[in-house]
C-alpha cells in the first residue's frame, strides 16, 4: 500500500570547527525545544456552530465539516481497501511465488513463501491469460470476488462498532472502458450505487476515493499499476480520461442518483498523488486538482472535494490561490520507524509543517495505523479528536499467509488454515474457477478472525480512554 524511503544523511565534521558545531547544535536543540513545546500544546481553533445554516449536502466552513442541518460532523471511519482494487500485500491473490536461482521458493525468516508485488492490472491480466478463465469469464470472477469480500452484513458490523463513514477506494476501470470511453451507467455504477445504498440504509456515509487513475498517479502497486512511473502527469489522454471520469461520477450523483448524493460526504480526487515516483505532491498536482474541481463545480455539484497532500501540511496550497471553496485537505500518516521515532515527535513534526498553513480548511487523516501498539491507538485517536481531525483507518479487511493476527485489518483473512498446500495465495494465472471461488470464500467476513483491531476500536468507541500496554 504505502512505501517510504528511509533516507539517511552523512555528516563530515572537521576537528577545527567541532566546538562551533557543538554550539550550533546546542542552540538548534534549544530552538527546537521551544518549537516542540509549542507544537505539542498547539490546538487549532474549534469549529464553530453553524446550526442556522441548511444545505442539501455536507459542507465545510473554516475548519469544520457540517451535515445538511448545519451540525458539526466528525468523520470517524474506516477504508474498504482491496475491494475494487487489489493491493498485493493484503490480497489473497498473486502471481507465481518468488524463486531463487535454483528454483526453490524465496521465504522469509518464518518460512513463509514470498510473492512479487501484485496490482489490479496484474490481477486482471492474470485472469485474462488464465486458460481456465479467459476474457468472457472475467466479469463472473469479479462478481464472485466482490460478493465475497463485502456483503450487506459488513455495513451493519461497521455501524455497530461505532464508525460513521467508509472511505471507498475505486479504480478507473470501474467507470471507464479500456479505450477510456464511458461504461454504461448501469455497469459503471452498479457496485458504487449498491455500496452507497447500503450505507444509506445503515446510517453510514461514503467518501469516494479514486485510488487508481489512468496511467497511475504515483507509480505504486496500490494505484493499480506498479510501473514506478506516474504516467498520469505526462500523458494528456490519461489526464483527459481522469477528468472525464469525475465529470461522469459528478453527473451521475448530482442528476441520475440524486437520492444518494447526501450520503457521499466528499469526492476524494486522487489517492496519494505524486508527480514522480517516491516524491511529494507538487504544483503540477495542484493545477490538475483545479481542473477536476472546476469540472465538478460546472455540473452544479457542490459536494465537498478532498485534496490529498503527500505527506504533510507543507505540500498543499492556500485554497484562495485557486478559488477553491467547500474543500477538505487530506493527509496519510504512517510512522514506519516506530522503533526510533516516538509518536510525540511525529506529531510535533506534523504540526511544525503546519506553521503558516492555517488555511481554515478541515483536515482528514484518510489513512493511518498505529500497528499493534494499543497505547498509541488510544493516544493517537485522542490526538486526532483534540485537533478536530476526521479520520478513516486503513483498513477493514487484510490477508495474511501466516498464523498471526494483523493490526492492519478489523478482520483478518488467514490463508494458512489449509496446511496441505505450501503455496497459500491463489495464482490468478493458473487457478480453476473452483480454486478461485474457494479463495474468495475464505475472505467472507464470517470466515475471518477479528482480534486486535476490533478489540481496540470497541474500547475506543465504548469510551475506555486508557488502554493497557
Amino acid at each position: 500500500m504505502k512505501h517510504y524511503k528511509n533516507q539517511t544523511k552523512k555528516h563530515k565534521t572537521l576537528k577545527i570547527v567541532s566546538f562551533s558545531l557543538l554550539g550550533v547544535i546546542i542552540l538548534g536543540l534549544a530552538a527546537f525545544g521551544g518549537v516542540y513545546a509549542y507544537t505539542i500544546n498547539y490546538r487549532p481553533e474549534a469549529p464553530k456552530d453553524t446550526s442556522e445554516k441548511k444545505s442539501d449536502l455536507f459542507f465545510t466552513e473554516n475548519t469544520g465539516l457540517y451535515d445538511k442541518d448545519g451540525k458539526l460532523f466528525t468523520i470517524r471511519g474506516i477504508n474498504a481497501g482491496n475491494y475494487f482494487l487489489q493491493e498485493g500485500w493484503i490480497s489473497p491473490f498473486a502471481l507465481e511465488p518468488l524463486t531463487n536461482e535454483d528454483g526453490t521458493y524465496v521465504k522469509d525468516k518464518d518460512g513463509n513463501i514470498q510473492y512479487p508485488e501484485f496490482s489490479q492490472e496484474d490481477f486482471l491480466n492474470g485472469l485474462l491469460e488464465n486458460p481456465n478463465c479467459g476474457e468472457e469469464n472475467i466479469d463472473e470472477r469479479l462478481d464472485y470476488y466482490y460478493d465475497a469480500w463485502w456483503s450487506e452484513n459488513d455495513f451493519k458490523i461497521i455501524k455497530d462498532v461505532g464508525f460513521n463513514t467508509i472511505r471507498l477506494p475505486f479504480y478507473w476501470r470501474n467507470i471507464l472502458n479500456d479505450d477510456f470511453s464511458r461504461k454504461s451507467e448501469k455497469v459503471a455504477f452498479e457496485y458504487l450505487d449498491w455500496f452507497i445504498e447500503n450505507c444509506k440504509n445503515n446510517g453510514l456515509y461514503v467518501i469516494l476515493d479514486l485510488h487508481g487513475a489512468p496511467g497511475s498517479q504515483n507509480g505504486y502497486e496500490h494505484s493499480g499499476n506498479n510501473n514506478k512511473n506516474p504516467e498520469l502527469w505526462s500523458n494528456v489522454e490519461n489526464m483527459d480520461a481522469t477528468n472525464d471520469l469525475w465529470d461522469y461520477v459528478s453527473t451521475h450523483y448530482n442528476d441520475t442518483r440524486k437520492d444518494l448524493s447526501y450520503y457521499i460526504i466528499a469526492y476524494d480526487l486522487l489517492n496519494e498523488p505524486t508527480e514522480t515516483y517516491g516524491s511529494r505532491t507538487t504544483k503540477v498536482c495542484h493545477d490538475f486538482f483545479d481542473r477536476l474541481y472546476d469540472t465538478i463545480r460546472e455540473n452544479g455539484d457542490n459536494h465537498v472535494i478532498s485534496m490529498e497532500g503527500c505527506w504533510d501540511f507543507s505540500v498543499l496550497p492556500n485554497p484562495d490561490k485557486y478559488g477553491w471553496e467547500n474543500v477538505i485537505y487530506q493527509y496519510h500518516i504512517y510512522n514506519w520507524y516506530t522503533d526510533i521515532l516516538p509518536y510525540n515527535l511525529l506529531w510535533a513534526y506534523f504540526q511544525l509543517t503546519n506553521f503558516g498553513k492555517q488555511y481554515k480548511v478541515p483536515v482528514l487523516i484518510g489513512e493511518f495505523t498505529f500497528f499493534n501498539n494499543e497505547k498509541e491507538w488510544s493516544e493517537g485517536l485522542k490526538y486526532f479528536d483534540d485537533m478536530h481531525y476526521g479520520w478513516t483507518i486503513w483498513t477493514y479487511k487484510a490477508t495474511v499467509t501466516g498464523w498471526w493476527d494483523t493490526s492492519w485489518g478489523l478482520y483478518t483473512v488467514k490463508l494458512n488454515l489449509d496446511t496441505s498446500k505450501e503455496e497459500l495465495k491463489c495464482n490468478v494465472k493458473t487457478c480453476t474457477f473452483e480454486e478461485f471461488k474457494s479463495t474468495c470464500d475464505k475472505t467472507r467476513t464470517e470466515n475471518c478472525e477479528s482480534e486486535f483491531l476490533m478489540d481496540t476500536m470497541n474500547k475506543y468507541f465504548s469510551g475506555e480512554e486508557e488502554i493497557e500496554e
